[in-house]
């Protein structure tokens, strides 16, 4: 006890001195304790004003198949504050001192897909925190894989076979290729695509060279393996799909018999000498296959090694400023093949000359009052190939003459995809002689059409509410599809359950109105793939500048909960 200056004699005087005080102080406690227990109610002390102001949001994070608890998960918090937490062993999470009001909840963890992520139409989930929260089962998806070896006919495995996977989905209403990976068989033959969502793919192996038969370092080979698609088909229009279900491990081999590879050779004119040219081989599915190509731009010349028979086609692209330049041949390859010639040129511009029609006052006229960019966006889609493909959209000119250019389009077949903004509908468009609200549009080389577009602002409105099959207001998805069916323009809402919907700026005609609660995977642009939901579909016959209600049934998809 040095530490306070006094020595043993001194603390045994003061311990002996306060000896009575002490055997006071502790009868006191003891009685307190005494009447605390007698009346505990009286006696309870009141809440702080900290601790009565937070809450607590607790539950478990569990896997969607099985409904097993997944521990380390994360759990993120957002709006009126940001917090996040891991799930313990048993899944089980808390998140205390909270105060009261509505925040966003999410999961994650890796080899697991949240809600979000696998239905792009659903958010995060919206919580009210307060005293009448309770416990919450947040859902994470196990991911999925396909895998498989690539063998030859005598089942030994072949190494560095290229590997695609392709995923078939459908976006903004319409059936879609999506490359989702690229991988190389390893020395036993073996392939893995892994963190894949629940869909259906498709798997292409090839072109590869059969290294074995190699005479010499120096020499080219002589056979090869040709594209396959799984199961082993030459083409995609014959592939069979892989369905993955969630957290599915799917097996797709393929067995390779060697054929003949050939050499294919020729001139590139067309380039400016200072930029490079870009190269590449496309099968017979419009899907880019790997071969050995030289490319020698100071001379001119190309050179494929290796190549099996088959159809395919060389494009060449390059640079001239702002300009882009293309070239393409077809080629079905069953020998070798020389001087073959790729004569770079400006790619397809089509022009889009839009006109506006005014109909709000008894004359008519053109242009619109909200000035540049034109009151319409225009999409091309791919419907010919697998590779999705993008465009350049160029606007110039001025109110009165506005128009808009699809820059660097590839010949080809697709689907137009006309969306006007504000009062305005389509009222016509033709490419040529291709009326583009029924008919899809094909780009051939050498064309030098414009795109007209006429639109017109005495369009009607559509409003609507939605009913669940209890009869209560439920939110969807609007699909405003036009009559007949062949018809193009189908418009796409939301509606709330407190408001419902409105859209506005619909053409004169007949109409289906679809409300589903999911809608980002049905291909409504299919007239056959919405027939099965037509007899739950509300019908209405619209005059111009005419308002109308629409009260709709929920339509409900295998995709809802």
């Amino acid at each position: 006890m040095k530490g306070e200056g006094i020595d043993n004699g001194q603390l045994r005087l003061r311990s002996a001195s306060q000896l009575t005080w002490k055997f006071r102080a502790v009868f006191l406690c003891v009685w307190c304790v005494a009447l605390v227990g007698l009346s505990p109610a009286q006696n309870a002390p009141a809440p702080s004003s900290k601790s009565s102001g937070s809450f607590t949001l607790n539950g478990t994070v569990v896997n969607s198949i099985t409904g097993e608890p997944i521990g380390r998960a994360l759990v993120r918090l957002s709006g009126v504050v940001q917090r996040t937490t891991f799930s313990d062993g048993e899944g089980h999470f808390q998140i205390d001192g909270l105060p009261a009001g509505s925040v966003d909840i999410g999961v994650q963890k890796p080899g697991y897909f949240s809600q979000q992520e696998l239905n792009r139409s659903t958010i995060n989930k919206l919580v009210t925190v307060g005293a009448e929260t309770g416990p919450m089962v947040l859902k994470l998806t196990p991911q999925s894989a396909i895998y498989g070896r690539v063998t030859d006919a005598a089942g030994q495995p072949i190494e560095q076979v290229p590997v695609h996977l392709t995923e078939r989905s459908v976006h903004d209403g319409r059936q879609r290729w999506n490359p989702q990976g690229f991988a190389q068989s390893d020395e036993g033959g073996r392939f893995r695509f892994a963190n894949l969502m629940p869909g259906t793919y498709y798997l292409a192996a090839g072109p590869g060279s059969d290294g074995v038969r190699l005479l010499a370092d120096d020499k080219e080979p002589k056979t090869g393996y040709p594209s396959l698609y799984y199961p082993g088909v030459p083409d995609l229009a014959s592939a069979s799909p892989i369905q993955l279900g969630a957290g599915q491990q799917a097996e797709a081999d393929f067995s390779m018999t060697a054929v003949p590879v050939y050499h294919i050779s020729g001139t590139l004119t067309g380039y400016l000498p200072d930029q490079g040219v870009g190269w590449q081989v496309f099968n017979q599915s419009g899907e880019q296959v790997s071969v050995p190509t030289r490319v020698n731009v100071v001379m001119g010349t190309f050179d494929i090694d290796a190549l099996p028979a088959g159809s395919y086609v060389l494009k060449a692209s390059s640079q001239a400023g702002d300009q882009s330049l293309q070239a393409e041949v077809r080629l079905n390859v069953a020998s070798n093949v020389d001087n073959v010639h790729l004569g770079l040129a400006p790619a397809i511009t089509i022009p889009v000359v839009v006109r506006a029609e005014s109909r709000t006052s008894n004359s008519t006229v053109a242009g619109w009052d909200s000035g540049p960019p034109p009151p319409v966006s225009v999409r091309l889609t791919r419907l010919d190939v697998s590779e999705s493909r993008s465009f350049v959209v160029r606007e110039h000119g001025n109110q009165k003459g506005f128009s808009i250019e699809l820059q660097n389009v590839d010949p080809g077949k697709y689907a137009v995809d006309l969306m006007p903004n504000g009062r305005w509908y389509v009222q016509s468009a033709v490419y040529g002689e291709t009326n583009l609200l029924y008919d899809d549009l094909t780009v051939a080389p050498g064309q030098n059409y414009p795109m007209e577009v006429v639109l017109r602002d005495d369009g009607a409105t559509l409003t609507g509410n939605v009913k669940s099959a209890d009869g209560t207001s439920a939110p969807a998805t609007i699909l405003v599809v036009p009559q007949p069916a062949s018809r193009r323009g189908t418009r796409v809402v939301q509606s709330f359950p407190q408001n419902g919907f409105t859209q506005n700026g619909l053409a004169p005609g007949e109409y289906l109105v679809f409300a589903f609660d999911h809608a980002d995977k049905i291909e409504y642009a299919n007239p056959e793939v919405l027939q099965p939901y037509a007899s739950q579909a509300g019908h209405v016959t619209l005059s111009p500048n005419q308002e109308t209600h629409v009260a709709l049934n929920l339509i409900r998809t295998e995709d809802g909960e």
